[in-house]
């Protein structure tokens, strides 16, 4: 197969977790020839033990597994809810490659969910900054870089069909998807002047680590084991199976590539038809 992202230079913030979209992302765009920023949070939360996140051995995984196929990597532990952090992460793969082609901004997840009258405003603020203001940053720090190199570039970022439905005991995480899509939208319009096309992919049910969080909150509330929820996700589907990261991979590699160069400011739904209306 063609290697259609030759050298090119990618940002993949979320990817340490072993069964994660992130990592997916990121093994997909080396293997179309990029080389890799392979970025984590590295650490816990101990007010939200629950949360969970990558792990800096996980990172470094990610980067030997990339090496491996002859591409070049470096792990960067960072908060991208932490502006000066995010700084430092952009600095750094600039000055390590010298030059930024593509943002994918998977970093997300939620902390201490529940129903909106018993959320408390630290876990609704925490959920927010991750998916939205995390998002955010990034790409205020990685796009100055793609205009000043002049050759274009591509954001994509990690929504989710919750940015487009609601769902009871998700409303921060569902209100913060919705503002990923929301910032995707005003972002193609303020960069398609420089050539940088700013989308979004919209995962429906994708067995993660994270996604494990929602399978036993949906058993403990009906009184249902695992493989019972789980046949629960995948009668909503009608591809009649749950989603993997590659999954998504595969239309981040379409959205980066110069295949996707007129595609700009959308959110594609990318959930085996699930109703997301």
């Amino acid at each position: 197969m063609a290697q259609r992202l030759e050298d090119k230079v990618a940002i993949v913030t979320g990817c340490a977790r072993e069964r994660g979209i992130g990592r997916a992302i990121a093994m997909r765009l080396a293997r179309e020839g990029a080389h890799i920023v392979a970025a984590d949070y590295c650490r816990s939360i101990s007010e939200y033990p629950d949360a969970k996140f990558g792990q800096a051995a996980e990172l470094e995984d990610v980067v030997a597994n990339v090496r491996k196929l002859g591409r070049r990597a470096i792990a960067v532990k960072v908060d991208v809810t932490d502006e000066s952090e995010v700084s430092a992460m952009v600095e750094a793969a600039a000055k390590e490659f010298g030059r930024l082609d593509i943002l994918c901004n998977n970093a997300g997840g939620g902390v201490g969910g529940g129903p909106v009258m018993q959320q408390t405003l630290d876990s609704w603020n925490r959920t927010v900054s991750i998916n939205l203001t995390g998002t955010f940053l990034c790409s205020k720090h990685v796009a100055p870089k793609m205009i000043a190199a002049g050759n274009g570039g591509r954001i994509i970022n990690t929504a989710s069909i919750a940015g487009k439905r609601g769902g009871p005991g998700m409303a921060a995480y569902c209100a913060a998807k919705h503002g990923v899509i929301g910032l995707t939208r005003s972002l193609a319009l303020e960069l398609g002047q420089f050539g940088i096309t700013v989308n979004a992919v919209c995962p429906g049910f994708v067995e993660t680590q994270l996604f494990e969080g929602l399978i036993n909150m949906v058993g403990a509330t009906r009184n249902l084991n695992r493989e019972e929820v789980l046949k629960t996700f995948v009668a909503q589907v009608p591809m009649g199976r749950m989603e993997s990261g590659d999954d998504v991979a595969d239309v981040v590699a379409f959205l980066a590539s110069k295949d996707g160069g007129y595609m700009t400011g959308q959110a594609l739904n990318i959930c085996g038809g699930v109703e997301t209306h």
